[in-house]
């Protein structure tokens, strides 16, 4: 699979220097290699990082304020950013401070003054693991049956979005789906025609799902998610219901159920800035509207917030 990694234009490379002109040596050497970011101080590297990930960190080990060694430790303990590696850029290269940049969790360093080619061979090499990783991962997170996020995957990229939209003061929108009469629907159909209505609702769900930062998620079962980032409650409402809508028009038999066709009831609730402790709340106040929907007649979805 390595060897497969060729074209890495679309990876992201941050600069983190203090001095115009190395960046500008820096992002020259790296010219149609990657896409590349420059920022100034170790802090407005961490907001970065925050605000967009990059693949890649290239770090000089002296900045004003807090040092690039700093940094580096502070973006090792934070959950959504210690899977970024980076590369020190530093003109003393001694045992010790070789050691310094391995215990903060460096990937790598580079010596000045920089050397065009092994500067490019190392950040190439270096992405390439990045993507080769990343592929991987997600691999790991994916449903095999429904080929949707799993709930791992949801268990984690929950706590990342309910962190970044506090952070940035935006809403976050959780939607659980549940087939209705799904027992009764394998018990009479068969398992194999239960995994095929899986894989439909799915399939319909990734479909009313448009914008590239939402997901869906089988949570277990005969029930999904779907995290909608930055999404108010009349957004959020209009998915909910364009997904209810488009499996009872998926036509698909179920004799057991009242409306003779597979249906879904949906739970949606609403994540305002301050509003929630933790996300789990919030996924309880998405599972209660759930059980509305369903003790109100299924086939509907319910919002609270």
């Amino acid at each position: 699979m390595f060897k497969d990694i060729d074209d890495l234009s679309d990876s992201s490379v941050l600069i983190v220097e203090d001095s115009s002109l190395t960046q500008k040596v820096l992002s020259a050497c790296l010219d149609g290699l990657c896409k590349v970011d420059c920022v100034f101080s170790a802090e407005d590297a961490i907001q970065h990082c925050l605000d967009n990930p990059p693949d890649l960190i290239l770090m000089d080990w002296i900045l004003e304020g807090m040092t690039g060694l700093e940094a580096c430790k502070k973006i090792q303990a934070m959950d959504e950013l210690n899977d970024i590696p980076v590369i020190f850029v530093t003109s003393n290269t001694n045992e010790n401070q070789q050691e310094l940049c391995w215990d903060a969790g460096a990937v790598d360093f580079l010596g000045k003054p920089i050397v065009a080619r092994t500067l490019v061979n190392r950040v190439r090499t270096h992405l390439k693991y990045k993507r080769q990783t990343d592929i991987l991962k997600q691999y790991s997170f994916f449903d095999g049956l429904t080929e949707v996020f799993n709930r791992r995957y949801f268990d984690m990229e929950s706590q990342r979005l309910f962190k970044q939209n506090l952070r940035q003061q935006q809403n976050l929108a959780v939607v659980m789906l549940d087939i209705d009469y799904f027992k009764f629907y394998n018990d009479h159909y068969g398992h194999l025609q239960g995994d095929d209505a899986l894989k439909a609702v799915a399939k319909v769900a990734v479909k009313m799902v448009n914008r590239p930062l939402d997901s869906v998620f089988r949570y277990g079962g005969e029930e999904f998610a779907v995290l909608l980032p930055n999404t108010d409650k009349d957004g959020a409402q209009k998915i909910a219901n364009a997904i209810v809508d488009a499996v009872k028009g998926l036509e698909l038999p179920h004799c057991k159920s009242r409306f003779d066709v597979v249906t879904v009831s949906a739970g949606v609730a609403i994540g305002k800035y301050g509003q929630y402790d933790s996300v789990q709340s919030l996924i309880n106040m998405a599972d209660k509207a759930l059980y509305q929907a369903k003790d109100s007649g299924r086939s509907q979805a319910v919002i609270l917030d």
